[in-house]
């Protein structure tokens, strides 16, 4: 299964939304996301069942604006190569929301999440911004959650690049120790590092089975 949280066009609140064949199907109800991940794999099936069956609106995928598919309430626990960060639940940011001023390098990779009381259920792309220090001031995640009965099981294959030059590539196992045996209900790993990025620049992240997106750095908007 392929989820979004994105904008209603119709109330402008964030709403969950079902992926199926390029469109997002609205979920009815006013459950999150993230409670319907609580649920359980089951549950969040049924769900995703009911929004395609009876989508409240239908919204071509492209036309979408995408919030994180979940906010988090606790911090997020963050490993990029050798260092280790706890990002606060306020830095955490979806793909179409404004990109942190002061944001110079990324660091990319999978975000895992556990839904109900089983093991990690559900894998996002993930992308922490540092500042030119190398502190970080925002962690954006989605714009796609996909369960992990919808992988291959493969490792996803990572990759970055403005201006269609590659720079930065690297991958993630779903299964690594890192993502799935940590405390904390989402957990980010980040192989690939950026080089110094300027404002303007429209940085393209390919996350492989996760999906793919762009962002511009320093956009406002």
């Amino acid at each position: 299964m392929r989820w979004v949280t994105y904008l209603s066009p119709s109330g402008g609140g964030a709403r969950a939304g079902a992926l199926d064949d390029g469109d997002v199907m609205g979920s009815p109800g006013t459950r999150s996301l993230g409670e319907l991940l609580e649920g359980g794999n089951d549950a969040l099936a049924a769900a995703h069942e009911r929004a395609v069956d009876g989508a409240i609106e239908i919204i071509v995928e492209p036309e979408a604006r995408m919030c994180a598919p979940v906010a988090p309430t606790a911090p997020v626990s963050v490993r990029a190569g050798d260092r280790v960060f706890e990002i606060g639940p306020e830095l955490v940011r979806g793909v179409d929301d404004a990109v942190a001023p002061e944001a110079r390098s990324a660091r990319v990779g999978v975000a895992a999440l556990a839904g109900g009381s089983g093991p990690t259920s559900a894998y996002t792309p993930a992308c922490l911004w540092l500042d030119e220090a190398g502190e970080p001031v925002e962690l954006i995640l989605g714009p796609v959650l996909t369960t992990a009965d919808d992988l291959s099981g493969d490792a996803v294959e990572l990759s970055t690049s403005v201006d269609d030059r590659e720079n930065g590539r690297g991958r993630v196992a779903p299964g690594h120790d890192w993502l799935v045996s940590g405390p904390g209900r989402v957990r980010a790993l980040l192989p690939v590092a950026t080089p110094a990025l300027e404002a303007d620049d429209e940085l393209f992240v390919d996350a492989g089975e996760l999906g793919t997106y762009e962002v511009r750095v320093g956009s406002q908007v």
